[in-house]
Formats: structure tokens, C-alpha cells, sequence
């Protein structure tokens, strides 16, 4: 399990540099970068509950990090994340949420960052 971790994030990572290039916002992108970095417990975790309080209906949604599935959401949103707890995707497909690749999202509309 772990030997698929650090090939996520660094294929996350890769995916993140090569956007922060042609970016007009590269400090931003940097600060995803550091955060996608830290050791896998330094990560950022986030609940639905707090995804459900942030967002919008609709929104494009960034993690960098974890999305575990506690609490509830009513929104429909556009989400990518390095990890996704198994409970967090049952509830996010019922939700009818997209989830999507880093990749997808970098290259859509702008993305809010939850952490």
C-alpha cells in the first residue's frame, strides 16, 4: 500500500509542477506543492462536514491531502484529493459529486483550496 502512495503523490506533485509553469498564480500552486510534500501523517485531513460548510454548490474543490467521510453532504461539487476514505466516496457518489483527477481539475475552471 505504501509503494502506491508515493507514486500518487508524486505523479500529484508532477501534475502540480507542471501547472505551477505556465500558471498565473504560481506562489499558490507552490503552497500545494509543500502541503502535497509533508509526510503522510503531517497531511491535511478534511471531513465532508467541513467540505459541506465551504463549499458551494458546484464548486471545484482541491485537498491536498485526505477526505474522510464523516458527517454529511447535500452539495453537488467537482473534488480531486491524493486520498479519499472509503465511507468519504460512497457518500460523495450518492451526493452525485464528481471525482475527479488532479489533472482534470488543473486544467478546468479555477479550484478552491480546502484544508
Amino acid at each position: 500500500m505504501e509503494g502506491i502512495e508515493k507514486t500518487q503523490i508524486r505523479k500529484w506533485i508532477e501534475s502540480l509542477e507542471k501547472a505551477k509553469a505556465g500558471s498565473k498564480n504560481p506562489k499558490l500552486l507552490s503552497y500545494l506543492i509543500k502541503l502535497s510534500s509533508k509526510p503522510k501523517r503531517q497531511r491535511v485531513s478534511v471531513n465532508l462536514d467541513k467540505l459541506n460548510r465551504y463549499a458551494n454548490e458546484k464548486d471545484s474543490i482541491i485537498v491536498p491531502g485526505k477526505v474522510l467521510g464523516y458527517g454529511k453532504i447535500s452539495k453537488s461539487i467537482r473534488i480531486t484529493a491524493i486520498d479519499f476514505s472509503g465511507s468519504a466516496v460512497e457518500k460523495l457518489k450518492t451526493a452525485k459529486c464528481d471525482i475527479v483527477d488532479i489533472n482534470d481539475m488543473l486544467s478546468g475552471k479555477p479550484a478552491r483550496i480546502i484544508i
